[in-house]
C-alpha cells in the first residue's frame, strides 16, 4: 500500500493526521494496524509513534556548533576584561559561549565576541587596566 492510502486509512480508523515524510512505509503499516485494531483507545498507537519520533530524533545528528574564532588569531581583536565589582563581590563569572573563555575577577584577555560586547554595554563587564 503506498503511503498515502496508509495515511488517508490511519485517518479514517482513528482521526489522527500524520506526516508521510516523517515515516518510512513500514512504520505506518504498524501504525495502521493499531489504529484499525482499536479505534476509540489510542494509547498502543500513541505509545508507537512515539518509539518511531524517539528513534528519528535520535539518529538525527545535531547541527554542528559554531566554530570559535581561534585564540591566537592575529586578526581576532583581543580586550582585557573583568566583571564588574558587583558580581565579583559575590565570586560571579560569565562563560563567552563563543569561546568557552571564562571571564571571573581577575582580567583576562578575550576575543571581543558579541557576548562580550553585549556585557560591557550592559557594564557587567569592565575593562581592566
Amino acid at each position: 500500500m503506498a503511503k498515502p492510502d496508509q495515511i488517508a486509512a490511519i485517518r479514517a480508523a482513528n482521526g489522527v493526521e500524520l506526516d508521510p515524510d516523517a515515516y518510512t512505509a513500514k512504520q505506518l503499516e504498524a501504525l495502521e494496524g493499531l489504529a484499525e485494531k482499536d479505534k476509540t483507545d489510542l494509547t498502543a498507537f500513541n505509545a508507537k509513534r512515539q518509539e518511531f519520533d524517539d528513534a528519528k530524533a535520535a539518529a538525527t545528528p545535531a547541527p554542528a556548533a559554531a566554530t570559535p574564532p581561534a585564540q591566537d588569531d592575529p586578526q581576532v581583536k583581543k580586550v582585557s576584561v573583568r566583571v564588574s565589582d558587583a558580581i565579583a563581590g559575590y565570586g560571579g563569572e560569565f562563560t563567552d559561549p563563543d569561546t568557552g573563555a571564562t571571564i571571573g575577577a581577575e582580567p583576562s584577555s578575550v576575543p571581543l565576541t558579541a557576548f562580550v560586547r553585549a556585557h560591557l554595554r550592559s557594564e557587567e563587564l569592565v575593562e581592566a587596566e
